[in-house]
């Protein structure tokens, strides 16, 4: 299968980086995205209102519904430009990339017209409630209960890692709704507003420079028609949504940026060297196969293929890749390579931001342990 980019794809990447450009005084105007390592950390509404103006948002729906119609493939090449130039992207990649993705594919009709069009103008922003503090890894051991009273669903339990939903205007909810099956059945997901009664969300820093939140839920009163996808049939659906959200070629952009930045800081001073020469071009050997993964796992979806196994393996070297090349830009960059993020510093002191943020790579959507087991089950029928 050939991936290469072709001259209508690079044409759209180059439309994206000139888009990209034109939103430098923007991203700018706040120091606290400069501290983002990872695009995970950095969340910006004023950012989705840009993206979703220009058309950026939903590449890959249907144009009735706000997208582009475009394949995922094609919005994975855009999503490494973003990357690239450092976008603040946590909202963009649950909404859009990954829980917008799931509502178009399972969404009731009704729900997907609802929501979608304001989703691509960059409008509406979701947050994704899936981890609890007994089931992150193991998410099939989710304990968060939904049950049907007339025509709302009565949801009580605690979710944690809800990325964005400071700021978001939905949350997108894993459920048990059938406490009697087994663990990874009876699970269901629902959507609704987050300012619904009975929904409580608390924030705290992360070591990546934004936030992540945890959520409380008490008799939380959801309407039946906010089910997405069939009434305990949510596990097929959980594991499509991950296989979305794990196709991270963003995080590849931004890796690139710091190896660029890296070398041109090195030449500067002159100290290139052999050995670090050598070391960067290693990584770049490994960032050219991670890109490859991640662009095999796009072409999957597209195809209709089961997705689990090649996302699982794009995320697996993405997350890895990050933390060697977060690690060798601190270490090849020495006192100067630790500065705090500013557009003054040393490569605006990304270094020390992917160093930082890269940390969660491999535990954040799924552990790597856990995309072993997937490969391994999966891919290679091991297990």
């Amino acid at each position: 299968m050939d991936l290469r980019p072709t001259d209508d794809q690079n044409a759209l990447r180059a439309e994206a980086t000139a888009f990209c450009e034109g939103l430098r005084p923007l991203l700018e105007s706040d120091p606290d995205w400069w501290r983002q390592g990872m695009l995970s950390d950095g969340d910006s509404r004023e950012v989705n209102r840009a993206l979703g103006s220009a058309g950026w948002i939903g590449m890959s729906w249907p144009v009735a519904l706000g997208g582009r119609g475009l394949s995922r493939l094609t919005a994975t090449l855009v999503e490494e430009v973003f990357g690239y130039h450092w976008l603040p992207l946590s909202s963009y990649l649950l909404s859009y990339k990954t829980i917008g993705a799931a509502i178009e594919r399972f969404g009731p009709p009704e729900l997907v017209e609802r929501l979608l069009p304001s989703m691509a103008r960059g409008e509406l922003v979701f947050c994704q409630g899936f981890s609890e503090p007994g089931a992150g890894s193991d998410l099939g051991a989710l304990t968060t209960r939904a049950e049907r009273r007339g025509d709302v669903y009565v949801v009580n339990g605690h979710k944690i890692w809800t990325s964005s939903a400071h700021l978001a205007d939905w949350i997108y909810l894993a459920v048990r709704t059938d406490a009697e099956a087994s663990k990874h059945r009876g699970i269901s997901l629902l959507v609704a507003p987050i300012e619904t009664p009975g929904i409580d969300v608390r924030t705290f820093p992360t070591l990546g420079g934004g936030y992540l939140c945890e959520t409380f839920l008490d008799d939380v009163e959801i309407p039946a028609e906010n089910l997405v996808g069939e009434l305990n049939g949510g596990w097929s659906v959980l594991m499509v949504t991950l296989d979305f959200e794990r196709i991270t070629a963003e995080k590849l952009g931004g890796v690139a940026w710091v190896l660029d930045a890296v070398e041109g800081r090195l030449r500067e001073t002159d100290r290139l060297d052999r050995a670090a020469d050598e070391r960067l071009a290693r990584l770049r050997g490994e960032l050219g196969a991670a890109r490859l993964l991640s662009f095999r796992a796009a072409d999957v979806l597209d195809r209709g293929l089961p997705g689990s196994a090649t996302s699982a393996m794009a995320k697996l070297a993405g997350a890895r890749l990050a933390q060697r090349a977060g690690d060798a830009a601190v270490d090849l960059l020495g006192l100067e390579g630790l500065g705090d993020a500013s557009a003054d510093a040393a490569i605006q002191g990304r270094a020390a931001a992917l160093y930082r943020a890269s940390v969660g790579s491999t535990i954040a959507g799924g552990t790597a342990e856990v995309q072993q087991l997937v490969i391994a089950r999966r891919g290679l029928g091991l297990g």
